[in-house]
């Protein structure tokens, strides 16, 4: 039912532009959660090292600057934790906690199971293996001293694909599933922005066929695979170029520079950092073909952005993204170089006019299912379900 006065309140360690990932997400579903007359506290931290935050529309925002503590601990802020304590215990019906591993996180479950109200939480990947794997001691010890109670206390876990759903079971964790994807905005396709938005500024890739990377500059993201692959590919194909867009935010292009100097592949290969906006846009907008080839991601939300704007993608089997086969718009493959090299070859061998009609095929894919308004409508039902009760709504599973 819609018009009961809910109010949840959303728990996120950052909303920064320069985060990425997760943080349009949250806005998205932030924003179709107001339009089904629910009320939404956001409650976040404020590191201006990381950009600017997100503003949502018509969402309270309760944002605390980010100290030296918070920087240095995990975002430790006790300010932070009253406010959500006193809003919990007076006005909010549900606490919606997204992801692990920080404080704000520890927060969100005191302050629900102290005031007995529903927690939900949405590990966004980071129980699968590999992640679990990454910093595996430093990550064991917050097991031990929190993260395993905080995800006891969980009323439902949000999973944002059946992979993550598989992830979270094989934990022994035994509470309702709610899978529901992340939606996706739908670029108007005859109000793009053109080439030159990024040419004037790197003029390099003036004239060629763009290969674009477009995620956060991270281990995890397979960029020394992908670069390993460009390598031998990059003097076959001299007509197309690489971008790597993304936030650094362990400067781990220092790592790949040498990479990429020891393979000559310095006038093949552009940085752009992070990009936002217009320049964003412009750079799905007029790229060829996508490339994501990361090791484990829980949805991967650049997959279907680069659909939105009608691009086809390679990715990996570590994604949870067999649509792209299903749908026959990319492809979907191994996590190995061999198999990267294969599906890359393939697609810049295509012409333009069959990668754009593949790009076309993803775009349909997009529409029918990772639209904004049917994920939000899946959310707030979940959120009135637990609230209210009744019969679980068919995206939950028990």
């Amino acid at each position: 039912m819609e018009g009961d006065n809910l109010s949840v309140g959303i728990v996120v360690t950052n909303m920064n532009e320069d985060t990425g990932g997760i943080v349009p997400a949250i806005a998205g579903f932030a924003n179709v959660l107001v339009k089904q007359e629910i009320h939404c506290h956001l409650f976040t931290l404020d590191d201006p090292e990381l950009g600017s935050q997100v503003s949502i529309q018509d969402v309270k925002l309760h944002s605390f600057p980010t100290n030296f503590l918070g920087r240095r601990f995990g975002g430790f802020h006790p300010n932070a934790e009253k406010a959500i304590w006193q809003l919990a215990s007076t006005e909010l019906n549900l606490i919606h906690n997204y992801g692990m591993w920080m404080f704000p996180n520890i927060y969100a479950r005191k302050s629900a199971v102290g005031n007995h109200i529903p927690l939900i939480i949405s590990p966004e990947g980071m129980l699968e293996p590999w992640s679990l794997k990454n910093a595996f001691l430093k990550k064991k010890l917050a097991w031990l001293l929190y993260e395993r109670q905080n995800l006891n206390s969980a009323s439902l876990f949000h999973a944002t694909s059946i992979a993550e759903l598989k992830s979270i079971r094989s934990l022994g964790f035994t509470q309702p599933i709610a899978v529901i994807p992340h939606g996706v905005d739908l670029p108007d396709l005859k109000k793009l922005p053109s080439k030159e938005v990024l040419t004037e500024v790197y003029p390099e890739l003036s004239d060629k066929k763009w290969l674009l990377f477009l995620s956060r500059l991270h281990p995890k993201k397979g960029l020394d695979n992908l670069l390993c692959v460009w390598h031998k590919l990059a003097f076959e194909f001299l007509d197309w170029h690489l971008i790597i867009a993304g936030p650094d935010l362990i400067n781990y292009q220092s790592q790949l520079e040498p990479m990429i100097k020891d393979f000559g592949l310095e006038k093949r290969v552009t940085f752009t950092g992070m990009l936002s906006g217009e320049k964003k846009a412009a750079a799905f907008a007029n790229a060829d073909l996508f490339v994501l080839p990361t090791h484990s991601e829980n949805f991967g939300n650049v997959v279907p952005e680069s659909l939105a704007y009608g691009v086809p993608v390679i990715t990996t089997q570590g994604t949870p993204w067999q649509d792209l086969s299903t749908y026959e718009c990319g492809w979907w493959i191994e996590n190995n170089q061999q198999a990267l090299a294969k599906a890359l070859n393939e697609g810049m061998q295509m012409s333009s006019q069959v990668l754009k009609a593949m790009g076309q095929k993803g775009r349909y894919l997009v529409e029918q299912k990772y639209s904004w308004e049917p994920v939000g409508r899946d959310m707030a039902t979940v959120y009135r379900w637990l609230i209210n009760g009744g019969e679980a709504p068919s995206c939950v599973q028990l």
